[in-house]
């Protein structure tokens, strides 16, 4: 993943105005952890739907630290 244009991409347009195409596991928790659990994320497989919401509230070990205990997590504009 290209995650310095990533980033630069993010810090030009709104977060609400893009979506990321995260079909992986790594990719929807690297998106979650930068961007928070609201990021806009499509081409996500069917059986990946549940695991992706367990993700985005917190219950997987990957975003436990940043969506439930309050972690820092880097800002995008």
């Amino acid at each position: 993943m290209r995650t310095e244009l990533i980033a630069e991409i993010a810090a030009e347009i709104s977060l609400d105005d893009l979506i990321f195409e995260a079909p992986t596991k790594g990719a929807q928790a690297w998106f979650v952890k930068r961007f928070g659990p609201s990021v806009n994320l499509g081409n996500i497989p069917p059986e990946e739907i549940l695991p992706l919401e367990t993700l985005r509230l917190g219950l997987r070990a990957d975003t436990l630290k940043e969506v439930l205990l309050g972690g820092e997590r880097p800002v995008a504009s």
